[in-house]
């Protein structure tokens, strides 16, 4: 009987029964700080997500300079529902003699080289999944924009 002071665990403090029935008929959270889980705003998804830009840009600056890669680079790299499946953004330059199909194509075949060049260089059970699209240099300008931080 010592323990009759302490809130029964789940339930919001100060809260009357009416209004905990109220909240479970209409399916909300009990509590109000609950959020969901969003990995495009998780700090460590993100530093993973910088930690596997940087892996895919040392490596197509380096190991497969080749003439369809040589001038592209890795704008970003964005959690798709989570770490396990990656976006990459690569950008190709607007004087390129190489078309976005064709980058599309040495990428795809280059997918598993780059998957292993990641593991690497992460410290993760788990290679995540590479998914690379290629982006006109004026869409990753404006992309980069809209999410860049203003201190005003």
């Amino acid at each position: 009987m010592g323990n009759s002071n302490r809130p029964r665990r789940g339930r919001t403090v100060g809260a009357s029964e009416d209004a905990l029935f109220r909240r479970a008929l209409l399916g909300e959270s009990s509590s109000s700080d609950q959020r969901k889980f969003n990995p495009s705003e998780d700090r460590k998804t993100l530093q993973f997500c910088r930690q596997v830009q940087r892996a895919l840009s040392l490596a197509l600056a380096g190991v497969f300079a080749d003439d369809v890669l040589r001038d592209v680079y890795v704008d970003a790299v964005l959690p798709m529902g989570g770490p396990g499946q990656l976006l990459v953004r690569i950008v190709a330059p607007a004087d390129a003699a190489v078309t976005p199909a064709e980058i599309s194509a040495s990428l795809a075949a280059l997918t598993p080289r780059l998957r292993a060049i990641v593991a690497r260089e992460i410290s993760r059970k788990r290679v995540p999944t590479l998914s690379f699209v290629v982006v006109p240099p004026s869409a990753a300008t404006d992309e980069s924009e809209k999410g860049g931080r203003h201190d005003d």
